[in-house]
């Protein structure tokens, strides 16, 4: 993808570990690190470059401090003025 890559399941007859390692290094040897070492005449890798300022930009949508807020919030604070243990709380004696 445009900010990415992805390592294909495993099929159903394929040894999940042993299939996603072959990927892994098929994909690093194959688009990884040729597009990390291509690099201009000021060694600079360009296609790495906006690959990663893609990446960036949708991170930058998705993982906000807002959104952090938002989910410790709904999911710790109001429960707990509403006296509830959250899943993940020590018990209290």
């Amino acid at each position: 993808g445009l900010s990415g890559w992805a390592i294909s399941p495993a099929g159903e007859t394929e040894d999940a570990d042993a299939a996603d390692a072959e990927r892994l290094y098929r994909l690093l040897e194959e688009q990884i690190v040729p597009l990390y070492y291509t690099r201009n005449a000021a060694d600079v890798p360009l296609g790495w470059v906006e690959k990663m300022r893609h990446a960036l930009r949708l991170a930058g949508t998705t993982f906000t401090a807002r959104r952090m807020v938002q989910n410790y919030v709904q999911e710790h604070y109001a429960p707990a003025i509403g006296g509830e243990l959250a899943g993940d709380d020590p018990p209290t004696a």
